[in-house]
């Protein structure tokens, strides 16, 4: 009943406004459901409804599959729609159906169906007539940014020394097999800027009814970058050899809570892919119609919708990073939802600096939860936007994904570490992880300490290693062999990092011709270290195998 106030007021105070438009005016309902009806589903058969990814990430990350996992019987869509609705988009996991209709007393028809709890108000405005937006034309490739740094990491150098990530992605650990979704308002040009075209691609859907995910919004191209960019010498992004699915929820034109039901139906497709790990930029406290806003009351992580999924998506089996805010310097100063959410990395920016940044979001939530989590860089951040051209951003949209990407390389470190403790770890890293407080959080994560603590957890192998086609053996002489049997590729596919103790890189081969490769050891570097880690590459797959000496 309150939802249906709300609304009434709302309407009230538009038309006294005097905003009436030419155009028809619509409105879109979340429609809560009792149930999800008569469905052929079952938690014996999850082939059918999940993809064979997901199912085995969920086992990994010791998840049940359950009911919440089906989808909603069809028949509700057909009901809904014969009672005057319009089906926009839906939530398996919350039961919810968002409805669109031309006269707002419909709703009341909708609701009277048998299988409909409740309705709430959350959208509504006019169907503009839909025109071709003309995208930005690309710049040219400035000479200064191809000259302007001088170590493989280019102008991002800063970024990775920040958070002592360099000696984990020497190591070769740059979110192999690992898949990201990436969830944002627009990706603009990303299918055609030169400089993506090393991006591992997994796909893309838009879950906006309106505009196009490659014209709306570079908002997510400059996220993008960040994490996926691989320009040796220019510009490296802090997981560039992960896969990603990009995802727009957020719709550009009009700020309504509709948008955190966009957001929930593309989360609950991640999950249905198997995502690893998600980034979401975005987040919501104030919308175009003042009486939907959130209030510092509820950052609680129990009210918005969006962070009660992201709260379910983290229990679904994903890992869940998301900005913090940019409302620091403004008078909400809070983090926004879906940054209040119990289980979410919510994410502060600072400079390359490590001081925050003015416009940082901060916490406590609601319930005196620390947030943010933590920072990174979020100021002067370097992107590639919509022209194709770097530059550099500020806001915890730019430090969310950058961070996002390294703790994606890190899990691609071991791959079968389960979330929670790849949470701990990272935290336990951070530099203020005994002192958090509401501004810095845990701090900024340390990623060769973090990585330490991974590598040493791995199975040893003694002296020797035997295992998919790889024969690893040391000699009489202390130097190793690295043997290929019977590559299912060209030898020159396959390659292999030799790290001490502690993870630096000492040395690195690839294969040509010959399918076995000798690999010298200093006396020092024998005399100093427990342990070697061969770090081998093929198509498709990296294996790490940690080898007493």
């Amino acid at each position: 009943m309150r939802y249906l106030f709300v609304f009434l007021l709302s309407l009230f105070t538009f038309f006294s406004s005097g905003q009436i438009s030419s155009y028809p005016q619509y409105y879109k309902f979340r429609v809560y459901l009792k149930d999800k009806g008569n469905i052929p589903y079952s938690s014996d058969n999850p082939g059918a409804f999940l993809s064979s990814r997901t199912i085995e990430r969920k086992k990994k990350e010791k998840v049940e599959i359950d009911e919440s996992d089906f989808p909603i019987s069809r028949d509700y869509y057909t009901l809904v729609e014969k009672a005057g609705g319009k089906v926009i988009t839906h939530s398996k996991w919350f039961s919810t159906l968002v409805v669109e209709v031309s006269d707002s007393l419909r709703i009341g028809n909708i609701e009277s169906l048998s299988f409909v709890d409740s309705v709430k108000y959350i959208w509504r405005g006019n169907k503009l007539p839909a025109g071709d937006k003309a995208r930005p034309r690309l710049v040219p490739v400035d000479c200064d940014e191809i000259a302007g740094a001088d170590t493989e990491y280019g102008f991002t150098d800063a970024q990775f020394r920040m958070h002592n990530a360099v000696v984990m992605t020497d190591a070769g650990f740059r979110g192999r097999n690992m898949l990201v979704g990436v969830i944002d308002a627009g990706f603009t040009n990303f299918d055609v800027i030169p400089r993506f075209e090393s991006v591992r691609l997994g796909g893309y859907m838009d879950f906006v009814p309106s505009g196009s995910i490659f014209a709306s919004s570079d908002h997510g191209t400059k996220v993008l970058s960040t994490m996926a960019t691989d320009l040796p010498g220019v510009m490296i992004g802090s997981a560039p050899e992960a896969t990603y699915w990009l995802l727009r929820s957020e719709d550009t034109t009009s700020e309504f809570p509709v948008e955190e039901d966009y957001w929930v139906r593309a989360v609950e497709f991640a999950d249905s892919l198997g995502v690893d790990i998600i980034n979401t930029s975005l987040g919501y406290n104030s919308f175009d119609d003042k009486l939907l806003n959130y209030t510092h009351a509820e950052l609680d992580g129990n009210v918005s919708m969006m962070s009660q999924a992201a709260d379910k998506a983290y229990e679904k089996g994903m890992l869940i990073v998301v900005s913090a805010g940019n409302e620091g310097n403004k008078s909400w100063q809070k983090i926004t939802p879906p940054a209040d959410a119990k289980n979410v990395l919510a994410v502060g920016a600072v400079g390359t600096d490590s001081i925050i940044a003015s416009f940082s979001s901060h916490g406590l939530t609601a319930d005196y939860r620390i947030k943010p989590d933590l920072v990174s860089v979020g100021k002067e951040t370097i992107t590639i936007g919509r022209d194709g051209a770097l530059g550099h951003t500020n806001g915890t949209s730019l430090s969310s994904p950058f961070l996002t990407g390294l703790i994606t390389s890190l899990w691609s470190v071991n791959p079968t570490l389960h979330r929670s403790e790849l949470i701990d770890i990272v935290k336990r890293s951070s530099d203020r992880y005994l002192s958090p407080d509401s501004i810095y959080g845990y701090g900024i994560p340390d990623f060769h300490q973090a990585m330490k603590e991974i590598l040493g957890k791995l199975e040893v192998y003694s002296q020797k290693v035997t295992d998919n086609g790889w024969d690893i053996r040391p000699e009489s002489s202390g130097d190793y062999l690295v043997s290929l049997s019977e590559p299912v590729f060209s030898p020159s596919s396959y390659s292999f990092r030799v790290l001490d103790e502690s993870g630096y890189l000492i040395s690195m081969y690839r294969f040509g011709e010959e399918t076995t490769l000798l690999v010298p050891l200093q006396d020092k570097i024998r005399e100093n270290n427990r342990f070697f880690y061969f770090v081998t590459e093929e198509p498709f797959k990296q294996r790490i195998y940690k080898v007493e000496i």
